[in-house]
């Protein structure tokens, strides 16, 4: 019989508010007794604040702390923060940082997930799938480190990850939420051919329907991305029902493709990340989610 401890998971993102639309998985996995370490690239100084929130003296900080409180509202344990700058995008990217995530050398930011990875000892590891969702470079870069991550660590013996997972969105989630969210920029041009995922390429579905609260409670902890607050949620204005209604398809349906395995698998698809991993122990699925006041 296979050596169980703990189930671990490791998901590696690039920026604060990232893990929103994954956190369904996180929040049941966790409440499931799995240890899940989020691991942060960036502290996204790059972004724009909010007008809501007004000016701002070190944005970096403040969406730190925000993920910390986003990740609380999940029942996830604190974020591991690389701290890694904030590349932007488009015209807005910063070419000329030499410390701007796109631009660091990927072998250094492996070599950084690679001392987390023998550290956590995670099971399964989660991050973006090859075209970041939406082609952010920071995406792309920590996908690839990641990637790249798994893959070397095989020389941690019986403790290496097993498994590697791609966040993705499914093409009919992907072509009813890039029409809700049309002019916002998120997916607009973005062709779902390239940029979405086919059924049968999902290997966990995962329905976040019962999580969709926390998820949006995780959403409001990040105030200067979204300009929410909890009051809002309850009872929210005509332009923040409007985005709410827009994020809707992915608050709901969360999606992951294979990306690497140490072993063979026992079905496709497969029930969540663990399914048939014998070395990982975990709660029985419970048939609620905690309540946000449980949590903390």
């Amino acid at each position: 019989m296979a050596n169980k401890r703990r189930a671990s998971l490791l998901v590696a993102l690039a920026h604060p508010d990232d893990e929103i639309f994954h956190g369904g998985v996180l929040a049941h996995l966790s409440d499931r007794g799995v240890r899940v370490t989020l691991v942060c690239a960036t502290d996204g100084e790059a972004g724009k604040p909010h007008p809501f929130v007004g000016p701002v003296d070190d944005l970096g900080a403040l969406r730190a702390e925000e993920l910390r409180h986003s990740c609380e509202c999940l029942g996830i344990e604190e974020p591991v923060r690389l701290r890694f700058h904030d590349s932007a995008r488009k015209e807005r990217q910063r070419h000329d940082d030499p410390h701007a995530l796109a631009n660091v050398d990927m072998l250094d930011v492996e070599a950084a997930l690679r001392g987390i990875i023998a550290d956590v000892k995670p099971h399964v590891i989660v991050t973006f799938e090859p075209h970041g969702g939406y082609y952010h470079p920071d995406h792309v870069a920590v996908q690839r480190a990641t990637t790249a991550a798994f893959f070397s660590s095989g020389g941690i013996g019986r403790d290496a990850p097993e498994r590697l997972f791609f966040a993705a969105m499914r093409s009919d989630v992907f072509r009813v939420f890039a029409e809700a969210s049309r002019g916002r920029g998120f997916l607009d041009g973005l062709d779902p051919d390239v940029f979405a995922s086919a059924a049968d390429m999902i290997a966990v579905s995962f329905d976040a329907s019962p999580y969709v609260p926390r998820k949006l409670s995780a959403l409001a902890a990040h105030r200067s991305a979204f300009g929410l607050t909890p009051e809002m949620l309850d009872d929210p204005p005509v332009g923040v029902a409007q985005m709410l209604q827009a994020f809707r398809p992915m608050l709901e349906r969360e999606a992951f493709l294979l990306g690497g395995a140490r072993g063979p698998l026992r079905r496709w698809p497969l029930e969540d990340f663990f399914d048939g991993l014998e070395t990982a122990e975990l709660d029985r699925a419970t048939s609620e989610p905690r309540p946000l006041a449980e949590i903390g």
